[in-house]
């Protein structure tokens, strides 16, 4: 081989050299384009699909705290998951509520899903990637600052509706209650006892010393929500202190103005079996229409919520009385006793925490997950 041709082939090698580099270099090249531009645009993305689960699960469990109605609420989240990540949707079979979006309380998970076109991966092979996220929001009874009407409901006495209901699950159905301070009827409560409740001495000792007085605070705790702690102790009692003994042309007026309104109220609802006197003694109601009550009752023993809408408010003495008096056995006229009809549509027994919840006026809610 002479000089020229040993110049030829030293030149040849290195060309091949080159190329490898330069095919390589490309390689390196393109996958940092890559790895800039598709998998930042990926995590940017991402960030707007945790966006809108988060905002559509809010707006779900708000829409189901304001008892809209499950169309509603799909509809609600599906608007927000648009409006955070306009190339983003719901995935199929979201949201899904637990136990259901008409509950006076539970869970709403969503999922979102975004297929996302690659600019450079396709040299890869990879032509398109999903960018997913769920959320977990609550409503209801897992929060605070529910309305909450401060008079007691007797646990099968003084209705004609089975409280606590079967199964721990109401059928919508419609309810009729009855309040006298008469205890020489069946249909009576105790001397100068109305079935107020004082919210703020709520879980005291059976012994506690209660003032038996309604605080003014009620309307507030009615039309804008109670903002403590209201528990249900598992196994009970949850002691109470009762109101005053008197019904009160205020609280009529505040149970007329929520019924022309329509809000859905809780109502703590008493096993007057278990109630206690001011010694933490058992005070149940008397059995006997001929004689007086042998003591007086103190504080009521809270099992659960009654969920209602006020339907009519009558004295005991108004026309209107004779749905109670017809349908509770013991109930007489009488001018001071009332007689409420409502449409019960809830039941619960876990009580209330205010956790993390915020108020949006009718109901809290919060994200959980």
């Amino acid at each position: 081989m002479d000089r020229s041709d040993r110049k030829t082939a030293r030149l040849g090698t290195q060309d091949g050299a080159v190329v490898i580099i330069v095919v390589l270099s490309l390689f390196a090249i393109i996958g940092m384009l890559m790895l800039t531009v598709d998998v930042g645009n990926l995590l940017y993305v991402q960030r707007g699909v945790v966006n809108a689960a988060d905002s559509a699960a809010l707006a779900a469990a708000l829409s189901c705290g304001m008892q809209e109605g499950v169309a509603t609420a799909n509809t609600q989240a599906s608007q927000y998951v648009t409006l955070n990540q306009d190339s983003a949707a719901l995935a199929p079979s979201f949201p899904q509520y637990s136990p259901s979006c008409t509950a006076p309380s539970g869970t709403v998970t969503v999922r979102v899903v975004s297929t996302q076109n690659l600019f450079f991966a396709p040299l890869f092979g990879f032509d398109k990637a999903p960018v997913s996220a769920q959320a977990t929001a609550t409503w209801g009874g897992a929060g605070a600052a529910e309305n909450i009407a401060p008079l007691m409901v007797s646990a099968n006495r003084l209705t004609d509706c089975q409280i606590p209901p079967q199964s721990n699950v109401v059928q919508e159905q419609q309810c009729t209650f009855w309040w006298d301070n008469s205890p020489k009827n069946a249909a009576g409560l105790a001397n100068a006892e109305w079935g107020t409740l004082d919210l703020n001495n709520w879980n005291v000792a059976g012994n506690a010393q209660c003032n038996n007085s309604t605080p003014p605070e009620f309307s507030t705790w009615m039309f804008q929500g109670f903002s403590g702690a209201l528990p249900i102790n598992d196994p009970g009692p949850t002691y109470v202190c009762r109101g005053q003994g008197n019904f009160g042309n205020a609280l009529d007026k505040d149970l007329i103005q929520a019924r022309d309104q329509g809000l859905l109220l809780y109502f703590p609802a008493n096993d007057a079996s278990q109630q206690v006197d001011k010694n933490g003694n058992l005070c149940p109601p008397s059995t006997s229409t001929s004689t007086w009550t042998t003591c007086s009752p103190d504080k009521y023993d809270i099992i659960g919520f009654t969920r209602m809408k006020i339907l009519q408010l009558y004295k005991g003495n108004e026309p209107g009385a004779s749905v109670c008096i017809d349908r509770i056995p013991g109930a007489t006229t009488s001018p001071t006793a009332r007689c409420m009809i409502t449409d019960w549509v809830g039941w619960q027994t876990n009580g209330f925490d205010p956790g993390t919840g915020a108020n949006f006026g009718l109901v809290p809610i919060a994200l959980t997950a």
